[in-house]
């Protein structure tokens, strides 16, 4: 075998395992690609405008008229888009409903700035 298809088949080799075997190349480990990053900082302005047009969405949807309150817990997922899994504190719209907890997973395509909620339920019990 020449050393042109030595190096292509080598070349071939390398990449089809790295496609196939989820390894990265720089640093020779699995990527974590399929991993959830915890968001620190649940006040920020991005995650309260995901939070609400989540909460928005579900009432559209399920002809509900729950009010967006708060965002307990969040995790981002890093992929095609952004997926936010989101625990959210909403209550009904009578005066005196107890706020309840739900759980909202969005998808942000940041390259056509738009969302879409994927599912929203609850009220869960933590």
């Amino acid at each position: 075998m020449s050393s042109n298809h030595t190096l292509l088949l080598t070349i071939l080799v390398f990449f089809l395992g790295s496609i196939f075997c989820n390894v990265s190349p720089a640093f020779g480990s699995k990527t974590h690609a399929d991993s959830w990053i915890p968001v620190k900082n649940l006040n920020g302005p991005k995650l309260v405008k995901i939070g609400k047009f989540a909460v928005g969405e579900h009432n559209n949807k399920a002809n509900s008229n729950l009010m967006f309150d708060k965002v307990v817990k969040a995790e981002i997922h890093q992929g095609y888009g952004i997926e936010y899994n989101l625990t959210i504190v909403a209550k009904g719209g009578a005066r005196n409903d107890k706020p309840k907890t739900y759980v909202a997973l969005v998808v942000y395509d940041q390259f056509m700035d738009s969302s879409h909620l994927v599912s929203f339920k609850g009220p869960i019990y933590v």
